[in-house]
């Protein structure tokens, strides 16, 4: 593995250097090369157009965050996004005012954002002044426009709260390593992993099971107000698992419920019921994480599970605002979202799932996000299938029943790493447990 550094929160000294950026909507494509170079002094010149000026205030609240004093970021405004002429005496001006308030140092242009008129204009005028870099997000690097050799962006330069905060989005909890979850999973990793690893053939137990908890989990109305406390014991309405005896068992043994292997079920708590009625997919996500960070492959602070976001910056706050399990690596923001019940399957149902998913897609991730939607329901294959349509549309990727087990894989190949440990660890050293038997 190689050597992590925190280029977002670690101080690092600033070089004598301005750089000079064109605001746009992409926050990453400003403010990751600010975090690579780290230049004493950073610029942004904002058109009068919304979406770069709150893009360059973001790009400053992000700047200050990670570091840089008061008056090293500064925001110049009324820069032209059309007609060549105009904006080329607006970086000729801009430029010897730089030149007048530092003189000496280099000023070096992020050619990245603004509009193709404004990095023209502004390549020109600021030629022959520094160097000029375009930002390439997706294959990490940051192209040098003179032909000089390019620059990488590490891997790890964003952790997720830095990477949700660029979006516009904050941390409003991160229940990632409460001990009392980790240590729960943790005690049952072996039913969990037995659940994903049959889960093609398990379609049926789980869709009971689901309509099974539904009677015990409390419900509420639409403003939240509780309707019915939550029911610890539930009667089945026929004998239940009757190809899945074992299984049952298995849940009993983990102290998930209590049952007499006919009709009277008895949960353990509601964490208990949750777990039963599809908490278990969650779990096997963090499970997947979890032992990726004990081996090596995920540095802490890179991913979370059922993570509450807020909205700053003036973004707009979401339905549902908590992320099922997410990671960043290579600057860019993978979410997972976990679903077990048959809603998925479903017109209305699905519908309603992938909408949330594409709002996630479009305001957290940002342009390079990916969205992936894991179930434990098998859909309908072929081209009638509601779900697997408008996930296409929405270019949502699914992991369905057969793909559960493998979640690790599918995760290393996202990130580009071949996911072998680097040391021997176990889960045990990642919940902040001994690891002995």
């Amino acid at each position: 593995m190689a050597v992590l550094h925190d280029y977002s929160k670690r101080p690092m000294p600033l070089a004598p250097r301005i750089l000079v950026c064109l605001a746009s909507e992409q926050i990453m494509q400003n403010t990751l090369p600010a975090l690579r170079l780290r230049p004493a002094h950073v610029v942004i010149a904002a058109s009068d157009a919304e979406p770069a000026r709150k893009g360059a205030d973001q790009v400053g609240q992000v700047l200050h965050d990670a570091g840089w004093p008061a008056g090293a970021v500064r925001i110049v405004e009324n820069a032209p996004d059309h007609d060549l002429a105009s904006v080329a005496r607006y970086a000729r001006e801009l430029a010897a005012d730089l030149q007048r308030r530092h003189p000496g140092l280099p000023i070096d242009l992020n050619a990245s954002g603004g509009t193709k008129v404004m990095s023209f204009g502004f390549l020109g005028a600021f030629a022959g002044l520094g160097d000029a870099w375009y930002c390439d997000v997706r294959h990490g690097l940051l192209e040098h426009l003179g032909g000089a050799a390019s620059l990488t962006l590490p891997a790890d330069m964003l952790r997720l709260t830095d990477a949700l905060q660029m979006q516009g989005y904050r941390v409003v909890a991160d229940p990632t390593w409460d001990i009392d979850f980790a240590s729960a999973a943790a005690a049952r990793a072996d039913l969990t992993d037995l659940l994903a690893r049959e889960a093609p053939q398990l379609n049926g137990f789980f869709g009971y099971v689901n309509r099974l908890t539904r009677a015990a989990l409390p419900q509420t109305r639409p403003d939240g107000s509780l309707t019915r406390p939550f029911r610890r014991e539930v009667i089945a309405e026929r004998q239940l698992f009757r190809s899945n005896h074992e299984l049952a068992r298995l849940f009993e043994q983990s102290a998930i419920w209590q049952w007499d292997a006919d009709r009277c079920f008895v949960f353990a708590d509601e964490a208990a019921a949750r777990y039963a009625g599809g908490g278990w997919l969650e779990e096997w996500t963090w499970l997947t994480l979890a032992r990726m960070q004990a081996d090596g492959v995920i540095p802490d602070g890179y991913w979370g599970t059922n993570v509450r976001i807020g909205a700053g910056c003036g973004m707009p706050e979401m339905a549902g605002n908590e992320l099922d399990a997410a990671l960043v690596w290579r600057n860019q923001l993978l979410v997972l979202e976990c679903k077990t019940g048959v809603q998925i399957s479903t017109e209305g149902g699905s519908q309603a799932i992938l909408n949330r998913l594409d709002s996630l897609r479009r305001h957290v991730g940002g342009a390079l996000g990916e969205t992936w939607l894991l179930t434990a329901r098998r859909l309908q294959q072929g081209p009638g299938c509601a779900a697997r349509e408008r996930a296409r549309a929405y270019r949502i990727r699914l992991i369905e029943p057969e793909q559960l087990v493998h979640l690790r894989t599918e995760v290393c190949e996202w990130m580009g790493v071949d996911g072998q440990p680097s040391t021997a660890s176990t889960l045990g050293t990642a919940v902040g447990t001994d690891g002995s038997d």
